[in-house]
């Protein structure tokens, strides 16, 4: 076969592309400090890499959902034991008061166990980040109202309502809702689970059952104790001699008290420390991710170092070959 000059100047120029190209990749590669960019790099890996990709975004959402629980259930446990304190504060005004004293010391004891009640009802408002956390599924109201009268009303929602609290029970029509004053924060794939994920307590799992057919009507039951115990301390003023028993049976109203927001305590921190093993996994996992994402994508430096070099003295030798065999111009000759 006739070599032409034509064929050489066409092998030379596909030689030229091919070492220039070739140049191009490591350099991209180095510059990225990626060893695949597109997909015609390696098909595999680059599925690979989008699946660590996915994964690596849902341990970032896992963990944020876990940090604010945790910080939720922080908040609601300072709360909690805020809230305790009072209670055990208030049973020592009534202990005080079931001695015989003058009567202004009932009326003193009175206003401090009123002015606790008070206290009770700004705990019961604590919120984070403008929502508030003993409030139910109805997070941007206060939950908790002292009314003009001095009872209590809980504006929250709470598990086991009715699904309208404005209409009467109905099996079909107005069923009670477990879940209508959960609160969940998914820290795995798939749905929420209630149960798993419920990182709040009520204000019925705090304060009491809620008594609907009161008046006013949502009083929590432990506020309502209160200010009975409250009126209790007063009649002291007029009835001391007989009302040492009263103030005795009260102490153990306060004590059931107490043992209702132990329990939703209780309830909370065991929420607490799963959510922080859960929260430690996935600080793991996200390690585990960026390995093996590093593993599938990441470029072995020294060994693209070393194909830079062969592929620019390639490049330098089609140059020198292409300065041989390439047609003469005019222009060497002038």
């Amino acid at each position: 076969m006739r070599t032409t000059s034509n064929m050489l100047s066409n092998q030379y120029l596909t030689g030229y592309n091919q070492s220039l190209s070739q140049l191009s990749d490591i350099q991209q590669k180095i510059s990225t400090s990626k060893d695949i960019n597109k997909p015609s790099d390696d098909p595999v890996r680059i599925v690979r890499g989008l699946q660590f990709s996915g994964a690596a975004n849902s341990n970032t959402m896992f963990s944020q959902n876990a940090n604010d629980a945790i910080s939720w259930m922080k908040t609601s446990d300072s709360n909690i034991i805020s809230i305790q304190n009072v209670l055990t504060s208030i049973r020592t005004e009534v202990s005080k008061a079931i001695s015989a004293g003058p009567a202004s010391s009932y009326t003193t004891a009175a206003g401090i166990i009123d002015k606790a009640i008070d206290e009770l009802v700004q705990l019961g408002n604590a919120d984070m980040g403008g929502r508030y956390i003993f409030g139910g599924q109805n997070d941007t109201t206060p939950p908790f109202t002292r009314n003009s009268d001095g009872t209590v009303s809980y504006n929250g929602t709470y598990d086991g309502q009715l699904k309208n609290p404005a209409l009467p029970f109905n099996a079909i029509t107005n069923p009670n809702v477990a879940t209508a004053g959960t609160i969940t924060m998914t820290i795995s794939p798939g749905a929420a689970d209630p149960l798993r994920d419920k990182v709040n307590v009520d204000g019925q799992a705090l304060f009491g059952t809620i008594d609907t057919t009161s008046t006013p009507p949502n009083q929590p039951q432990i506020f309502k104790d209160l200010l009975k115990i409250k009126q209790d301390v007063l009649n002291g003023t007029t009835a001391a001699s007989g009302n040492a028993a009263v103030l005795t049976n009260d102490l153990g109203t306060i004590d059931a008290a107490s043992n209702q927001v132990i329990l939703a305590q209780s309830s909370i921190g065991a929420r607490q420390s799963a959510y922080q093993t859960i929260k430690d996994r996935l600080v793991d996992d996200s390690l585990t991710i960026a390995s093996d994402r590093s593993d599938n994508e990441d470029l072995d430096v020294a060994k693209a170092s070393i194909d830079l070099q062969k592929a620019q003295n390639v490049y330098s030798a089609v140059l020198g070959v292409g300065a041989r065999i390439l047609p003469k111009s005019l222009l060497d000759y002038m």
